[in-house]
C-alpha cells in the first residue's frame, strides 16, 4: 500500500502546483459559479502526470439523434399463449379426425346409393348411411367452429399477429418465445403519444439492470389500452433479453419530431459538483479546463450534448473525477491563502 500512496501524493502536488501557477489567486472570486458552457481555470498536467493519473481523452464527432420519448413496460409470461396454442392444436387434431370420418362416411354413402340403385341394399340401409354421413358432417363443422372461437378469443386479447404465431405449427417466432431464445415485452405509450406514431425498434433498459441496453422490435399494437393511463400498448420482441417474467423496464422510442445535432460523450466523461454536470476539455497537450453543461440528455449508455461542446474538441473520458478533485483542492487552497 505504501508504494501506491507515493505516486498519488506526487500527482496531487503536481496538479495543485500546476493549477496555482496557471491562475492568479487574486483574480478569483470566491463563491462565483461559472455559467454553463463556460470554461473555468485551466489545470496544467504534464504527459507523464497524465499517464500516472490514467487520463484518457477522446475527440468528439458530430452526431445526430432523432427525438425520443420514454415508455414503460414489463416482460410478459408466454404461458397464456402456450395454453392457446395447445387448445388450438388439440382442436386441429379433432378437426382432422372429424374430416377423416366425414370423408369415409361420404365414400360409404356414395357406394350405398350405387348399391341401392341396383336393388342390392334396402332403402333403410341407405337412410342409415345418410344419417351417419349427416352426423359426421355436423361433427366436422363443430370442430371448425371450435377453432374459430379459440382464434377469435385470442385476437381480442393478443391481436392478430401473436395469434397467428401461436396457432401455426412450428412457427419460428413462437418457438423462440417458448424455448427462451427471445422474450415478449409489453410497452405502454404515454397518453399524449402521437396517434400516427410508427413504432419500430426501441432501446430497452431493465430497471434492475440500468447499465445494460438491449434492443426490441415492435410486433404489433395490443388490442387493449392501459386501463389507468389510457395509453396505447405495444407488444415487442426482444431476442437478447433474458429477464425474469414481470420485470419492469423502460423503453426509448423514436418520436415524430426531427432529430437534433450534437455530440455524444460516454457517461464516464461527466462528473458532478453541487448538482452541476461538468466535463473536462483538453485545450492543449498539458492543459485541461472544466466546462459545465446544461443541455444534455441520457442516450443509452452515453449522453447526447446539444450545446456546450463542439465536434473536434477533446474531452476526458477517464480520469475526470481526479481532475475535479484536484481543481477543488486548488480552489480551497486559494481561498485559504486569502
Amino acid at each position: 500500500m505504501r508504494n501506491l500512496r507515493i505516486p498519488a501524493c506526487l500527482l496531487a502536488a503536481s496538479v495543485a502546483a500546476s493549477a496555482a501557477a496557471a491562475t492568479d489567486p487574486d483574480d478569483a472570486e470566491p463563491g462565483q459559479v461559472p455559467a454553463a458552457g463556460a470554461a473555468t481555470e485551466a489545470l496544467t498536467l504534464t504527459r507523464s502526470g497524465q499517464r500516472l493519473a490514467g487520463i484518457v481523452t477522446r475527440r468528439l464527432e458530430s452526431s445526430r439523434r432523432r427525438s425520443e420519448f420514454s415508455a414503460y413496460g414489463s416482460v410478459l409470461n408466454p404461458e397464456p399463449l402456450l395454453a392457446i396454442r395447445q387448445q388450438y392444436l388439440a382442436a386441429q387434431v379433432q378437426q382432422d379426425s372429424a374430416r377423416a370420418k366425414f370423408d369415409e362416411s361420404a365414400h360409404n354413402l356414395a357406394r350405398t346409393r350405387d348399391l341401392h340403385r341396383q336393388d342390392i341394399v334396402s332403402t333403410r340401409r341407405l337412410q342409415e348411411q345418410q344419417a351417419l354421413w349427416q352426423a359426421d358432417k355436423s361433427g366436422l363443422a363443430s370442430s371448425g367452429y371450435q377453432q374459430q372461437a379459440i382464434t377469435a378469443a385470442s385476437r381480442l386479447t393478443w391481436g392478430a399477429t401473436l395469434t397467428d404465431w401461436f396457432t401455426r405449427p412450428n412457427h419460428p417466432q413462437a418457438e423462440q418465445l417458448l424455448t427462451g431464445q427471445a422474450q415478449l415485452l409489453q410497452i405502454t405509450l404515454p397518453a399524449n403519444a402521437p396517434v400516427d406514431l410508427a413504432v419500430g425498434k426501441a432501446r430497452i433498459q431493465a430497471d434492475a439492470q440500468p447499465q445494460t441496453e438491449l434492443t426490441a422490435e415492435a410486433i404489433a399494437p395490443a388490442p387493449q389500452v392501459d386501463p389507468v393511463s389510457q395509453g396505447r400498448r405495444y407488444f415487442m420482441l426482444c431476442r437478447a433479453c433474458r429477464l425474469p417474467y414481470g420485470a419492469p423496464l423502460t423503453a426509448w422510442l423514436p418520436g415524430a419530431e426531427t432529430g437534433q445535432t450534437g455530440v455524444r460523450i460516454p457517461a464516464s466523461a461527466l462528473v458532478w459538483h453541487l448538482g452541476q454536470a461538468t466535463v473536462f476539455v483538453k485545450s492543449a497537450d498539458d492543459r485541461f479546463s472544466a466546462r459545465p453543461l446544461l443541455d444534455y440528455a441520457a442516450d443509452g449508455l452515453d449522453y447526447f450534448v446539444t450545446a456546450g461542446l463542439q465536434a473536434g474538441e477533446e474531452v476526458v473520458t477517464t480520469g475526470a473525477q481526479t481532475l475535479l478533485s484536484q481543481q477543488l483542492k486548488g480552489t480551497a487552497s486559494g481561498e485559504g491563502d486569502d
